[in-house]
């Protein structure tokens, strides 16, 4: 989720920079959660063919599709953030 976050808020953006805007994201979990977006069709990867080589990605339709969806579940979270840190004081038995 994070990541699709940071790829709505650029029109493309290099690996690195998102390691950048997350950076508690190990490069190895940053790759496969990378790979696994693009096979879901949600983001999709350029290569130039530059020395040395310029990867880029972004959003695809599908992806810019989930992003209202994820915007109101951020929103519902932020406003209910502090009730559920509350009862996440006392768990349920």
């Amino acid at each position: 989720m994070l990541i699709l976050c940071v790829l709505d808020e650029n029109e493309s953006t290099r690996f690195n920079a998102i390691g950048k805007a997350i950076p508690d994201i190990s490069p190895k979990v940053l790759t496969d959660t990378l790979k696994n977006l693009e096979s879901d069709g949600l983001i999709s990867r350029k290569l130039y063919a530059e020395i040395p080589p310029r990867v880029e990605y972004s959003l695809t339709d599908l992806g810019k599709s989930l992003m209202p969806v994820l915007d109101q579940l951020i929103s519902w979270a932020i406003t209910n953030f502090d009730k559920i840190a509350k009862d996440g004081d006392n768990p349920r038995q």
